[in-house]
């Protein structure tokens, strides 16, 4: 059985998880965790392509598995610079390398790994050094040790921002990590051979695994299938650390069942006391008091964007968004709504169509309403930047930005949210009606997912329409929720 560098990635998170993906795959499903290890492949695979062009003379290898290896073994003869030069162990360790690079001087192998961020990470999700040192270790037990020179890790330079043509030079930052390598390289190569032990096994035990002792952030996608004791909302979404570790320890997994004597914040002691009474803590006064404030007419915007590691268009950083759709419900002081709506049908005038619209919808006067302010607010200063004609309009409807969610958080908070105020979590209580899940895209990442693939010709004309529609019913059920979830706070305290 092998193990990848990928698969290295989910052993580290959780071993449980990766032996039931390769041992039991009809018992694994597919979760957040492998959705965000496909997005970095997809990164990586785009952003590598233009890495290539840094290495003019480097030679790509492609095919099965098997003929990746007799080709790389072939190719190495030439001593030159390879893309995907491809390795396996005895063991069933097995590694593409990003570029392998012939050096001249040192007459070793160099390894180059590339990576679709803009800093060298080591936190729990991405740790590229010991993404580096996995593929070093299987080069070095294939080649022999003497063979491998230098380990060099390749990202984007977050500073880069992009003229009318990419300026590869300054966009990539080539960076030596070889004595960081080699540091770390006896702990990934003891944890890769116990990776391929627990694989090999026949049967593994299914009750818990090592996310029951992390915060939710943490999990692997089984989670629920190794912890069904453990509910949805749990002592995991109040404490860390030692104080979670001591709640597992004694099988305390409901937040109600937290004993009264555990030293909690002030934040967590609320959370705590808000699920047990299990009731929902309304102050009517101050939101009737923050509600009379806004001024009509009020503008429900909400944006949907597209971030890619490699700057699109001109006047782009690295990750820039790109805004590519916009949702405002007009509400007036006698009660009467319109609404207006934009969808870009392609990356390069993407913003430039938006701009326009919003200029004609949105007036000089009257608060704008959002859910989580910072997300709206950096859009609009970065669409600032890009169209300087609009600067002023775009610093004018920030300063006039209201945070719907912050009435929620602050003022009115339910055990039924589940500790959450996201939209997606107030909405079901507050309107169950008003409902995400009849729609065919149901969250952001999906909405990104389904525009830039009709934007980019990967659809048929008729799919492409279909999308169009579902994307632009989405985005307007952002801003009517926000809109009937403000009247039903107006109609709670009396306004």
């Amino acid at each position: 059985m092998n193990l990848t560098k990928t698969e290295f990635k989910e052993y580290l998170l959780c071993d449980k998880s990766l032996w039931l993906k390769k041992n039991r795959p009809e018992l694994y499903t597919a979760g957040e965790f492998s959705l965000f290890l496909q997005k970095i492949l997809k990164d990586g695979d785009e952003v590598e392509s233009y890495v290539q062009k840094l290495f003019p003379e480097g030679v790509t290898i492609t095919g099965s598995n098997l003929s990746l290896l007799d080709k790389t073994k072939e190719l190495l003869e030439n001593k030159g610079t390879l893309f995907q030069a491809t390795f396996e162990t005895r063991a069933g360790l097995f590694a593409k390398v990003d570029i392998l690079k012939w050096n001249q001087e040192t007459e070793k192998w160099d390894v180059y790994e590339v990576k679709a961020s803009t800093e060298i990470k080591s936190d729990f999700k991405h740790n590229h050094l010991k993404d580096i040192a996995f593929q070093v270790a299987v080069v070095e037990e294939v080649l022999g040790k003497e063979q491998v020179g230098e380990n060099y890790i390749i990202y984007i330079n977050k500073d880069y921002r992009r003229g009318e043509e990419l300026n590869l030079a300054e966009l990539f930052i080539i960076e030596n990590m070889t004595r960081e390598v080699r540091e770390i390289l006896p702990e990934v190569k003891a944890e890769t051979t116990t990776a391929l032990e627990l694989l090999h096994k026949e049967e593994i035990s299914y009750q818990d695994c090592p996310c029951l002792y992390r915060t939710t952030g943490q999990r692997c996608d089984t989670f629920f299938f190794f912890n069904p004791d453990v509910p949805e909302y749990a002592v995991h979404n109040i404490v860390s650390g030692k104080k979670l570790t001591q709640l597992v320890d004694e099988r305390i997994f409901e937040i109600e069942n937290i004993p009264e004597d555990m030293k909690l914040t002030l934040i967590q002691a609320a959370k705590v006391d808000l699920v047990k009474s299990g009731v929902p803590r309304i102050d009517h006064e101050a939101i009737k008091e923050t509600l009379s404030k806004l001024v009509f007419p009020l503008y429900f915007l909400d944006y949907e964007t597209l971030a890619k590691p490699m700057p699109p268009l001109p006047g782009y950083k690295p990750n820039q968004a790109i805004v590519f759709q916009v949702s405002v419900h007009k509400l007036l002081e006698d009660g009467t709504l319109e609404h207006f709506e934009y969808l870009a049908d392609d990356i390069e005038h993407a913003s430039e169509g938006l701009v326009k619209m919003l200029r004609e919808v949105v007036g000089d006067t009257g608060h704008v309403i959002v859910w989580y302010e910072s997300f709206e607010k950096g859009r609009n200063a970065e669409l600032a930047e890009l169209h300087p004609e609009a600067r002023e309009f775009f610093m004018h409807m920030n300063e006039r930005i209201f945070d719907l969610m912050k009435v929620f958080t602050q003022y009115y908070a339910d055990p039924a949210f589940g500790g959450s105020f996201s939209i997606k979590s107030v909405l079901p209580v507050m309107l169950p009606e008003l409902t995400y899940k009849s729609l065919e895209i149901q969250n952001g990442t999906m909405a990104l997912s389904e525009w830039e693939k009709m934007v980019t010709g990967k659809m048929t004309p008729e799919y492409r329409a279909l999308t169009r529609e579902n994307l632009l019913r989405y985005c307007e059920l952002d801003t009517r929720a926000m809109v009937e979830l403000y009247k039903i706070l107006k109609a709670k305290v009396g306004l």
